[in-house]
């Protein structure tokens, strides 16, 4: 399964540029809506924070090397008078830069102006930003629009607006990863009265809801029999609920007695 990285910039006691919006908001609202938008087209994502918190840099390139994602994207907001999105992506090109194009792309479509693809070389002759320097995938640092600019910040000054820039990065993450742009069929399958299975994985996963862009919440280490009361089948994997409550199972790794 692809799997991305989406890192909202600041947070916390670090609000970011502030202007008439404030940016660690901003950020907040883009990135969540692009972590649904793809979640809803069955691509696994770590969001570094999904609220208003303090985290360092070092924090979240930690968590996002750790989760190895196909492609990393942050989502910023400029400040200085200017107008318009910008993205940024490595000095070497390659695959950051195909991801920084076709999110440019996909933001161009939503009204907003491009200033452009963009790098910085820091000192030492490599990528200024640690965001895309240090993290091991493809990273993009994307500025939606300045927040001291009255026109600019009217692009983004609503939730439904700044879920619009999201859903554009998304967009534009499908693309570079050749995934279509289409939500993955869910079908329910009834169970008046439940049955039962028998475990036949070491270790088999529980999750907070059925699939695997759901949260591990326990582990089943036994070989044990437990009852489904529920089952429903995403992206044509079939998923179970424990009647315990505990959360969901993956049936595959089951045999039903």
């Amino acid at each position: 399964m692809d799997k991305v990285f989406i890192s909202p910039g600041h947070g916390g006691s670090d609000a970011g540029a502030v202007g008439i919006l404030v940016e660690k908001d901003v950020n907040l609202v883009m990135a969540k809506a692009c972590a649904e938008y793809l979640r809803k087209r069955n691509v696994e994502v770590l969001l570094s924070r999904s609220e208003d918190g303090d985290e360092s840099l070092a924090q979240k390139i930690s968590k996002c090397n750790a989760f190895n994602p196909d492609v990393a994207v942050e989502c910023h907001n400029n400040a200085g008078g200017g107008k318009g999105f910008e993205v940024f992506h490595s000095i070497v090109g390659g695959v950051g830069k195909i991801l920084a194009k076709n999110i440019e792309e996909e933001v161009i479509k939503i009204g907003q102006n491009s200033r452009g693809l963009k790098t910085r070389v820091g000192s030492s002759g490599s990528d200024y930003f640690a965001f895309i320097r240090q993290t091991k995938c493809p990273a993009v640092i994307c500025e939606g629009a300045f927040v001291d600019n009255k026109e600019d910040a009217a692009m983004i000054d609503t939730d439904e607006k700044c879920v619009r820039f999201g859903e554009a990065y998304a967009k534009g993450v499908l693309k570079t990863l050749g995934i279509n742009d289409v939500i993955e069929d869910i079908v329910e399958i009834p169970e008046d009265n439940g049955y039962l299975v028998k475990v036949t994985a070491d270790g088999l996963n529980i999750r907070s809801g059925p699939g695997v862009n759901y949260p591990v919440v326990g582990i089943i280490v036994d070989n044990g029999v437990y009852t489904i009361v529920d089952t429903v089948v995403v992206s044509g994997t079939t998923w179970g609920k424990l009647k315990s409550g505990a959360g969901w199972i993956a049936l595959a790794y089951t045999k039903r007695i």
